[in-house]
């Protein structure tokens, strides 16, 4: 069975192991046990093509390469197979300190970059336990138990001591079993509250359904992202004082490197066309469909709140950042084309802002909470600022299809000769901004 260190880094065995092998002179220096554990690591690529770490420094550069690298279409699994290698452990742990020192230093803990690491580890550690699950039911019970007691009692949570967890959107307070605001996670507790209620019924199976292995995967893996955005905060404020290492300056740049690179073969891979698409590019406000040109000028009280929060945010968001969403197979976050939310704030945000106050009467004078609903409905959950930590709390929501536009808000829909054949405002945006494209260079 695995150490669980390797699924909980701020286990008192991680921190002892950081002790012992966290030496920043020792960091960047060459280390053959390393190499003896991923070469050994069954179903490992070997080769000049898998790149493999041998020192701390570059297996924390491929920890987050490897989720990056996730994301193409070419990703090879089997040149990180060492990542799920449960001997790694100790080295795995000390570049996990290593990844949150960098980028709480260079990027701060508000950062893309942070954000990337936290959905990392999450990603990472759900990986890894998948691992274990070949193991009978109450092995794997008993090693997430001990995972999570290094950071709650299992046996005495309150739903209250979880509320930053609950804020992450993993889990949802409305599915815990809760007795006397108590969360019941351990059987033996399901037992005491609930036995006598169970008859002709397998208390094991039906504690199963209701929390069991499921419920301590997913608490264990909120509770480590947490415990991770604390301790980057915490290193940022610290760093303030003293002056950071070089090898982790570097570090930091060698990871915007690995970044601009997965951007470049994201893109370039898909050809001119897609690319044009498929990435921020500036408004062609005389492309805007007819319908989105009537909300802009302002939509009267009765429908001025789905036509802003549910027709207008996502195609303001999408035909800037990403107007060839269609194209795509699988959702996509803004940060993944604004990494900053640069352009969200001082571009996107304020044109729905400026047809929400164009409404009669303007939207946010006596609805100010929609607001909340617009940063819902880009992806960063029920929040009233819009900031990358809230990020992929909620879904960024698609724009309506012009059915539903005629179902739901008839009075937008007013159709002109281009809207002939089109489905949605953004396809008619798409083409529309092609068009004359064309048309101007023709003309130069």
């Amino acid at each position: 069975m695995m150490k669980t260190s390797f699924i909980n880094p701020f286990s008192n065995d991680a921190k002892e192991i950081v002790r012992k092998l966290g030496n920043i002179e020792y960091l960047d220096k060459k280390d053959d046990d390393l190499v003896n554990i991923i070469t050994h690591t069954p179903s490992q690529q070997l080769g000049i093509d898998a790149q493999i770490p041998d020192t701390l420094l570059k297996l924390a550069l491929k920890r987050f390469e490897w989720y990056l690298y996730k994301k193409l279409e070419d990703f090879n699994e089997k040149k990180y197979e060492y990542l799920f290698n449960p001997d790694i452990y100790e080295y795995d742990v000390v570049s996990f300190y290593l990844l949150c020192q960098a980028l709480a230093i260079v990027y701060g803990s508000q950062s893309h970059e942070v954000k990337q690491l936290i959905d990392s580890e999450k990603e990472l550690i759900s990986q890894r336990l998948e691992k274990i699950k070949a193991e009978p039911t109450d092995v794997q019970s008993n090693f997430l138990r001990n995972a999570l007691n290094q950071l709650v009692d299992t046996n005495n949570l309150k739903w209250t001591q979880i509320k930053e967890v609950l804020e992450l959107g993993q889990l949802d307070l409305n599915n815990l079993l809760l007795a006397d605001g108590r969360v019941i996670i351990e059987f033996e507790d399901f037992i005491g509250e609930y036995g006598d209620l169970i008859n002709n019924r397998d208390p094991m199976a039906m504690y199963q359904v209701t929390g069991g292995v499921e419920l301590k995967s997913t608490l264990l893996i909120s509770l480590v992202m947490l415990h991770t955005k604390e301790y980057i905060r915490t290193v940022e404020e610290k760093t303030k004082m003293v002056e950071p290492n070089p090898l982790l300056i570097t570090l930091a740049e060698k990871i915007r490197d690995v970044e601009d690179d997965v951007q470049e073969k994201r893109f370039s891979s898909k050809g001119s066309n897609f690319q044009n698409d498929n990435q921020p590019i500036p408004y062609n406000m005389e492309a805007f469909p007819p319908c989105v040109r009537k909300c802009m000028k302002g939509i009267k009280s009765g429908s001025r709140n789905d036509a802003i929060v549910l027709f207008l945010t996502p195609f303001i968001a999408y035909s800037r950042l990403y107007p060839g969403i269609f194209g795509l197979d699988e959702p996509i976050k803004i940060s993944q084309v604004d990494p900053t939310l640069e352009i969200t704030h001082n571009e996107v945000i304020p044109l729905i802002y400026e047809a929400a106050a164009s409404c009669s009467p303007p939207l946010f004078k006596d609805q100010p909470q929609e607001k909340i609903n617009i940063n819902s409905k880009l992806g960063f959950g029920m929040h009233s600022e819009l900031k990358l930590e809230n990020e992929g709390q909620t879904q960024w929501y698609t724009p309506m299809s012009c059915e539903k536009i005629k179902l739901h808000m008839s009075t937008l829909c007013t159709p002109n000769k281009d809207c002939k054949k089109i489905g949605n405002p953004l396809t008619y945006y798409n083409r529309k901004r092609r068009l004359l494209e064309r048309e101007e260079n023709n003309n130069k």
